[in-house]
């Protein structure tokens, strides 16, 4: 007997820091999206891709959802918008931790859209089991969802059966991608995020949202990787504050990029970054659409 193959999107939606990338990550199973303990990581759609023996399953790693207060935000809005409309799956992921009246309302929102919606109760490594019980049974009146599955991306927990539950529901159809491949982004952009990353998880709340960081050389020779970068800030005291004292800073953060880059790329690399300033550049569409 044949076995049905399945292939489609799932969407990956919810608040701002519930464990969308992380969990984007544990499932692909390597790193294809940056991760910080803060909201406003993810910018953009990331897709990571999982084959299996009867499916390709593409995960859309989406924004987490906010009131827009610049441009930048509403680009990102629009993106969450662009995800749920191609989903053959939504995941509406809920940060078992912080089940907030706002994240339930969102939630209730995706009743109408005509696609199956599967809630991933995240985080239940960092609460006791009657904590979740507790969440759980709450959730019982969203009737329109298929299923709840609790998971944990650090404790790999309850990986499978979302795994499983979304092959469930997604629709028959051949591989869009080859199979050898786990992200449909460029290595460019990759770079770019890896040293994003670097930055958030070095400075968290004083500068990373007023960051961007712009590929301006990517070069192989000789086995070696040169890399341009251009780290972007919106005002000039987040300059000196990447910078760092003596250059101490930036020097830390270009070491921590090198080597995440190294481990992406598996090859050596030569990093060079530059600090620059655009003021507003949140709300210049042309810096956006770069």
């Amino acid at each position: 007997m044949n076995t049905i193959y399945k292939c489609g999107c799932v969407a990956l939606l919810g608040e701002p820091n519930a464990g969308k990338s992380s969990l984007v990550n544990a499932l692909v199973g390597c790193k294809v999206t940056i991760t910080a303990p803060m909201a406003g990581t993810t910018r953009d759609a990331i897709r990571g891709i999982l084959n299996t023996k009867q499916s390709q399953i593409i995960f859309v790693d989406t924004p987490g959802m906010q009131r827009a207060t610049n441009l930048l935000e509403h680009k990102m809005n629009r993106v969450i918008s662009g995800a749920v409309k191609s989903a053959d799956v939504i995941c509406f992921v809920l940060d078992v931790t912080h089940v907030s009246p706002k994240a339930l309302t969102k939630l209730a929102n995706y009743q109408d859209f005509g696609v199956p919606v599967i809630v991933a109760v995240s985080k239940i490594d960092s609460v006791q089991p009657a904590k979740l019980f507790q969440v759980l049974d709450q959730l019982k009146k969203y009737q329109f969802v298929k299923e709840f599955i609790p998971v944990s991306s650090v404790k790999k927990i309850g990986l499978d059966t979302l795994i499983n539950c979304f092959e469930k529901y997604l629709p028959e159809g051949t591989p869009i991608y080859d199979d050898t491949m786990y992200t449909d982004s460029s290595e460019r952009t990759m770079a770019a995020e890896a040293i994003r990353e670097s930055i958030i998880n070095q400075l968290r709340d004083e500068v990373p949202t007023g960051v961007k960081v712009v590929i301006t050389k990517f070069e192989t020779e000789n086995r070696t990787i040169n890399i341009d970068a251009d780290i972007v800030c919106d005002k000039p005291n987040h300059k000196r504050i990447i910078i760092g004292k003596q250059g101490k800073l930036i020097h830390s953060i270009g070491i921590n990029a090198r080597q995440k880059l190294e481990k992406l790329l598996g090859q050596h690399v030569v990093l060079h970054t530059y600090v620059i300033v655009r003021e507003g550049w949140r709300n210049q569409a042309q810096w956006l659409q770069d």
